[in-house]
């Protein structure tokens, strides 16, 4: 499948050091964020309602993890390695530290479609009352 019909998602897991974010890295990174298509689509604090951790650990330290989407990996790396983006970390530095930032690649929407055809023609396993 082609890359720009999968979406493809930022995971980013940090720490708020105290203090506000510098408006300036906002300014700077969300208009290149804007253009390549990033939409919010999670994130909340760690111990928070938002944020439940299942299982293992992250970065001794985090506070917060967010996911934002992206139309495609392209779009993603775009977007990570403008010029725009670049100039705004140093406006993030002394109030949030990262833990790590990464990229994952989705499942085209035509393919979980399929996926989901395909687990609702399946016929059901044996049953496990005495129906049979």
């Amino acid at each position: 499948m082609k890359d720009e019909m999968r979406p493809a998602y930022f995971v980013v897991c940090g720490a708020a050091l105290g203090g506000e974010v510098d408006p300036e890295y906002t300014k700077r990174a969300r208009p290149v964020g804007v253009r390549l298509g990033l939409k919010p689509i999670a994130g909340g604090e760690v111990g928070g309602a938002q944020l439940e951790l299942l299982e293992g650990e992250l970065p001794a330290g985090s506070s917060f993890l967010a996911i934002e989407q992206f139309p495609s990996m392209a779009a993603l790396k775009e977007f990570y390695c403008s010029e725009e983006y670049q100039a705004a970390i140093p406006f993030r530095e002394g109030s949030v530290r990262i833990d790590f930032l990464a990229a994952v690649e989705g499942i085209a929407q035509v393919e979980l479609d399929a996926r989901s055809q395909e687990l609702s023609e399946k016929e059901p396993g044996p049953r496990l009352d005495n129906g049979g």
